[in-house]
């Protein structure tokens, strides 16, 4: 059951992120991607190894819909938002879409709870929401800097 509904929810993650209108190059969203996923994976692991804090399932279904969680529900809404706050539209609205992602990641950590893909340990809906909004800026930082690359800055 945990992997139909994540497999929804990576579709609607999808179609939102091609529906969506970008502020950055294939290139920087590829770089960014694959950024995103790297860091994803090794804080992961480091809770789940390491901290043991973030304890994932170890039954063959609930692993495949982290994989799916991994790949594609987390990485691509911090992308979008990245590519949001990198676009031409207004601030208040390029906050108001941020904040927007910021609960939906919010809201998917509720899933991996209620689906048991994950067990938090010391979490509140606080910290999720903070982890998640550092990385946006730290990888907005990240993006920038790729950019300033390209200029010659």
């Amino acid at each position: 059951m945990s992997l139909a509904i994540l497999a929804l929810l990576a579709w609607l993650v999808l179609i939102v992120f091609v529906l969506v209108p970008k502020g950055l190059t294939v290139t920087e969203m590829f770089f960014l991607y694959f950024l995103i996923e790297i860091i994803t994976i090794t804080l992961f692991t480091i809770l789940d190894v390491n901290f043991q804090w973030v304890p994932l399932t170890r039954k063959v279904e609930g692993s495949f819909a982290m994989y799916i969680s991994r790949s594609i529900v987390i990485p691509l809404p911090i992308l979008l938002a990245v590519c949001v706050l990198n676009s031409n539209l207004k601030a208040k609205w390029r906050s108001v879409l941020t904040a927007l992602i910021l609960i939906f990641l919010c809201l998917a950590d509720r899933i991996y709870l209620w689906a048991d893909l994950l067990t938090y340990r010391r979490w509140n809906q606080f910290s999720s929401a903070l982890m998640y909004g550092v990385f946006i800026l730290l990888t907005l930082w990240i993006g920038r800097w790729f950019i300033g690359l390209d200029k010659g800055e």
